[in-house]
């Protein structure tokens, strides 16, 4: 219960932030759309250049990466692989635009548990050339997959195949694979775990 409320109040604090985001953006962009033209008007090209590149930074920084019809799903995997994003991890993501039949709840649990463990994951690679989050969401005569791939830095299988956590707080870490798990059978699914080239995939399977 601590956790899912925990995953809530998280999902509020993006869904305001994201939102702040947009309405700054929206206040900002005449102003910054008649520097432009000034600049221009006046033949300043440079200046203007480069006031239009610092400009494409800072909306680059609240880039959304989908725009589905749930709120919760655009929430999480948005704050998610920009927080991936900001730690030099690639990422990308197909997911469809309809989650009927996923309670909310579950949904916010499922896609925070397999990114943050993906994240986590990419973390532990020195080389940020090779870290990578790649989020597939797919659907079919009411069966959700959700599949997740990331690179890893050794094989974590071979290592820890109970897939147990090995921070020092384990009481207050390691719910991720077994939330992910309980899901899975909430919607009579399942969820596998298994490694393909230096690659660590997390597949899960909803019935609705």
């Amino acid at each position: 219960i601590e956790v899912k409320e925990q995953y809530l109040e998280q999902f509020i604090g993006n869904a305001n932030s994201q939102y702040e985001s947009i309405r700054k953006i929206r206040h900002d962009i005449k102003d910054k759309l008649s520097t432009v033209y000034g600049l221009l008007a006046n033949g300043h090209n440079d200046e203007a250049m480069i006031f239009i590149e610092k400009s494409s930074k800072v909306i680059a920084q609240i880039e959304t990466f989908v725009q589905t019809n749930n709120a919760v799903a655009n929430a999480i995997i948005n704050s998610k692989l920009t927080t991936a994003y900001s730690l030099g991890i690639k990422v990308s993501c197909i997911t469809v635009a309809d989650f009927s039949g996923i309670d909310e709840t579950d949904l916010c649990d499922l896609l925070s548990n397999i990114l943050e463990n993906a994240i986590a994951a990419c973390q532990e690679i020195q080389n940020n050339g090779k870290r990578y989050i790649y989020l597939q969401i797919s659907s079919e005569n009411n069966i959700y997959t959700f599949l997740v791939k990331n690179s890893v830095s050794h094989s974590v299988m071979e290592c820890n195949p109970q897939l147990k956590t090995t921070k020092a707080d384990k009481n207050s870490h390691g719910l991720g694979t077994s939330i992910i798990r309980d899901i899975a059978n909430k919607y009579n699914g399942r969820c596998d775990f298994y490694e393909i080239d230096n690659t660590f995939c997390c597949s899960v399977i909803l019935k609705t």
